[in-house]
């Protein structure tokens, strides 16, 4: 293992890592199918406020109560996520933050994932000041994960972004004001994307130097808005009525692209050590590394997932509901899910695949093909020695539909 850490069974050990999940948007975007609400144009509204105030208060409430029934003493990464975290402003921010500081360890990241729209002058001040806290538990700095898409607005459209803030001049007032650790997030095969428009966004992305990169293929969910778009588009072409102009690329141009983002990247200095991930040296996300390394991890907030052992709860969703719970001294509702023997090591072998990281053959013995893993190897795709498993660089352009492959024991379907 990466850093000389010991193998053990997927989600087991010591919680050493939050996720709060802020379900708050302005508005949905159209691809988007996580646990959002949207609050409207800048969320200044009494209620909308009162909202967040009852939020912050029920993420503290429902801390407690999760750190004391898993014993959490120390933390080593803190990521707010959506949602949009920062739409809940500094103060806010800095009052979860508060809830956390005593508990984080002193090299501990913290992660708040940033809306362009949101980074203004006095954002930005307060994520360049935020390690300089004082109390116990300062922190080093504050990681701002920038919400991209694209850099070019017509593309913002097609995913349905109605926000019309420059991601660049975000970019620039956030390292101006002395933020050190900035990742950008960005899609690519998006509908109307071509592979030039898609080089444009790859040319800004190495004149700014981001310390890293998350640059995803489009999902498109069902039941998403963007979904039904598509659906539209479809229906129409061919016919009497002229096709919306929304297709989504070609599979043969998406995966030309992801090819050619990867090749850049890795050019211009990046480490490509995640699937969709890019990171220049000492930026890697080490919150995303600890959950693609199986490592334990609780979920707080509506919506929020959390995986400690065998079992994986989800809250509710329904920001009112969950605080309403808290604030009576409940517990949210939740669903659970019994992770068996087989989850966990298929789990275990998908995450590694996507990081390129080596696992123990026998960690994932209850998941695997041993003809498909015989044949993976043959085509350069999985590489296995001396007990590990580990898929190549090869086999990471393809880690999805691999892990598929080698999932395909019979004693597994159905």
């Amino acid at each position: 293992m990466h850093g000389g850490e010991t193998p053990r069974p997927p989600f087991e050990g010591p919680v050493r890592h939050i996720y709060v999940h802020v379900p708050f948007c302005r508005a949905r975007c159209d691809y988007c199918a996580f646990a959002s609400v949207a609050v409207g144009g800048g969320g200044s509204g009494t209620d909308v406020l009162r909202l967040f105030d009852a939020y912050v208060e029920g993420v503290a409430a429902e801390w407690e109560r999760e750190r004391a029934a898993h014993d959490v003493r120390r933390l080593r990464t803190l990521y707010l996520g959506g949602g949009t975290p920062s739409l809940l402003g500094p103060d806010r921010l800095e009052r979860l933050l508060t809830v956390f500081r005593p508990h984080l360890t002193p090299q501990a990241e913290v992660t708040v994932e940033v809306n362009p729209e949101d980074a203004g002058t006095e954002f930005a001040a307060w994520a360049a000041a935020a390690r300089r806290s004082p109390g116990s538990g300062a922190l080093r700095g504050v990681r701002i994960s920038l919400g991209v898409q694209s850099f070019l607005p017509e593309l913002r459209a097609a995913l349905g972004r109605t926000a019309h803030a420059d991601p660049r001049a975000a970019f620039d007032r956030l390292r101006a004001a002395g933020v050190t650790n900035i990742g950008l997030d960005l899609i690519h095969g998006i509908p109307g994307q071509t592979p030039e428009l898609l080089a444009g966004d790859i040319a800004t992305v190495l004149d700014l130097r981001p310390d890293h990169v998350s640059w995803y293929e489009l999902d498109v969910a069902e039941g998403t808005a963007l979904a039904r778009r598509l659906a539209r588009a479809e229906g129409t072409a061919g016919g009497g009525r002229r096709a919306t102009p929304v297709a989504a690329p070609a599979d043969d141009v998406r995966a030309a692209g992801y090819r050619r983002l990867v090749r850049a990247l890795s050019r211009a200095g990046y480490d490509w050590y995640e699937v969709s991930n890019f990171a220049r040296p000492g930026h890697k996300a080490r919150h995303n590394l600890a959950c693609w390394r199986a490592r334990p991890y609780l979920g707080l907030g509506p919506g929020a997932v959390s995986t400690v052992g065998a079992r994986r709860w989800t809250n509710n969703a329904d920001p009112r509901a969950w605080a309403a719970a808290l604030a009576a001294g409940r517990r949210p509702t939740r669903s659970v899910e019994e992770l068996n023997d087989a989850t966990r090591a298929r789990e275990r072998l998908l995450l590694a695949a996507r990081c390129g990281e080596p696992v123990p053959l026998e960690a994932v013995s209850a998941a695997v093909d041993p003809d498909a893993l015989a044949a993976s190897a043959g085509a350069g795709l999985v590489s296995v020695r001396g007990g590990t498993l580990r898929v190549t660089r090869k086999g990471r352009h393809v880690a999805d539909g691999l892990c598929v492959r080698l999932f395909r024991a019979p004693r597994l379907r159905g």
